[in-house]
């Protein structure tokens, strides 16, 4: 479909901008699970505020991610029109795919549950929290698997 030359340029370019999407949202990911999310919860008292807080970060890093995940997929599709590599492309958008899927699930069904909760210490609140890491450590397990397979694929 494309000269050799101007296909390995454009499939480093397609690279360039995959990469940092996928590194940028995962790093999001990883900087709330392990530092954001932490802090404040020993840092804010109050639990309406770490409520409203985490809710707020969460719907950030749900629109980091729906416009990271999407470049990333759209990128990943675009770099598997022609390419020996076809298959790894399509698994890539498939797994960021996924995880923006986990995404929504936990912004629609898991935090409207957690932020209506006034107690931090109950049984429910401990139940919806567990679910939600394990939502979220899901997601992030999924980028870095894409974000490894974007960064060992071969060029095409």
């Amino acid at each position: 479909m494309f000269r050799r030359a101007y296909r390995t340029r454009l499939d480093r370019i397609l690279a360039a901008v995959e990469i940092p999407a996928i590194g940028l949202w995962l790093g999001a990911l990883c900087g709330f699970a392990f530092v954001f999310a932490p802090a404040s919860f020993r840092l804010v008292p109050d639990v309406t505020q770490f409520a409203s807080l985490t809710a707020a970060n969460l719907r950030a890093l749900a629109v980091l991610g729906a416009i990271c995940g999407g470049l990333a997929i759209v990128v990943a599709l675009v770099r598997s029109l022609d390419a020996s590599d076809r298959t790894s492309d399509i698994v890539r958008a498939a797994l960021v795919l996924l995880a923006l899927i986990l995404v929504a699930y936990d912004m629609f069904a898991i935090v409207p549950a957690v932020s209506a909760i006034t107690n931090v210490h109950s049984p429910e609140f401990a139940e919806l929290h567990r679910r939600s890491t394990q939502v979220y450590g899901g997601v992030v397990i999924l980028a870095f698997i894409a974000l490894v397979m974007a960064a060992v694929r071969g060029d095409a």
